[in-house]
């Protein structure tokens, strides 16, 4: 079955798994390990906040999203349950499976596809109007950022939007949690990767502490328009 991307209907086939080109089998197996037992449960409070922030309901049925890097499918069942038209693309079949089951248990309706967030995906461009990448950059290397960025570029729609968070060099899990976290990025790699032609680039930080100061979990949070 083909994802319906383009026109005005809503409908997509909730079962479309499709299998892209991919990473290592490596890589493949610790994200499908990831998978099965330790995938976050809740979507990210930046996603809700910018969805609602910027898509009220009226217009989310119109509005084709992409969650790239979606693992086990929580921030695409989450958009998928406000109305949005979801896509989901990540390399683990295991996560892909996963969220489908989600979806299906729920009622909902996605296209999802096994692929590597790293190459070409198989999508026309300007196909979406929204692209989410929330804990995905962090995981691989700059120039693989770099290749997904572009991706996003092509993807989106003129005027379209995309929202990236993902780990700074300063982020306590670049230490002490690899390969979960695989580089932590410094501003001028952000600046670097995302130099695209966009309309706008907004890079800030997201900053948590714990035990007084003592760890820091700090993020960039890219949000842009193309």
């Amino acid at each position: 079955m083909e994802c319906a991307l383009h026109g005005g209907s809503t409908h997509m086939p909730t079962l479309d798994v499709q299998r892209g080109p991919g990473a290592s089998s490596n890589s493949r197996h610790f994200w499908d390990e990831w998978n099965r037992h330790r995938s976050p449960k809740y979507p990210h409070e930046k996603v809700i906040q910018f969805c609602f922030r910027h898509y009220p309901p009226e217009v989310r049925g119109q509005t084709r999203v992409l969650d790239l890097g979606c693992g086990s499918g929580t921030n695409t069942v989450f958009l998928a349950a406000e109305g949005f038209i979801t896509t989901g693309v990540d390399l683990s079949p295991v996560g892909v499976a996963s969220a489908q089951q989600k979806l299906q248990e729920a009622g909902l309706q996605a296209c999802l596809q096994v692929a590597d967030v790293g190459e070409e995906l198989d999508f026309p461009s300007q196909s979406f109007h929204l692209i989410l990448c929330v804990g995905v950059l962090e995981c691989v290397d700059p120039e693989t950022a770099a290749r997904a960025v572009r991706s996003a570029h092509r993807l989106l729609c003129p005027g379209g939007r995309g929202l990236f968070l993902f780990a700074s060099d300063r982020d306590f899990r670049v230490l002490s949690n690899p390969p979960l976290v695989h580089h932590g990025y410094t501003r001028a790699e952000v600046e670097q990767i995302f130099r695209l032609n966009f309309q706008q680039v907004w890079i800030d930080r997201y900053v948590t502490t714990y035990r007084g100061g003592q760890i820091e979990q700090y993020d960039w949070l890219v949000t842009l328009e193309r």
